[in-house]
């Protein structure tokens, strides 16, 4: 009986500390455009110009392609992009984009590195050097997800 009880500990720990922690990931949808953001055509200039340098393919549209949507970063305004058909994979993966306010000009997070792939994601709650932590969520099968941390090193995003 006390195994019992111990697994059944076990798991509800597990459910709900699990749960909370899936529920704040984020995905961004059709509602989320450059014109919801309130992007101004020079800040679409400067995010589309670092996309374009991590972003596996190109195309034809980069404002019918990418949702933007505005976040807070901690100590700088942030903007988080995703792909949405040419920049997504066959499991629902789609590129993530994250640009940080820095000296009054949009600068990637992921510098000139590829764009990681991810279902969701996750701003936080953890903050490294004034920047939220990123934790991307992947599908790696039908059945199988793997999650990334990054944490920001001054400069850029780097896998924990």
């Amino acid at each position: 009986m006390t195994a019992r009880i111990a697994a059944f500990v076990a798991l509800h720990a597990i459910v709900c500390f699990a749960i909370p922690a899936f529920s704040q990931a984020d995905s961004l949808g059709p509602k989320d455009t450059f014109a919801a953001a309130k992007l101004s055509p020079k800040e679409m200039r400067e995010i589309i110009s670092g996309v374009e340098k991590s972003a596996y393919d190109t195309p034809d549209s980069w404002g019918n392609e990418l949702r933007a949507k505005r976040v807070e970063l901690g100590d700088s305004p942030g903007v988080v992009l995703q792909g949405t058909n040419l920049l997504c994979g066959g499991t629902g993966n789609c590129q993530l984009f994250v640009f940080r306010k820095a000296n009054d000009k949009w600068v990637s997070l992921f510098g000139g590195d590829q764009a990681p792939l991810a279902e969701s994601f996750q701003l936080g709650p953890t903050v490294t050097q004034g920047i939220k932590d990123l934790t991307v969520v992947t599908n790696t099968s039908a059945v199988t997800r793997q999650r990334v941390s990054y944490e920001f090193d001054g400069k850029i995003y780097q896998p924990k």
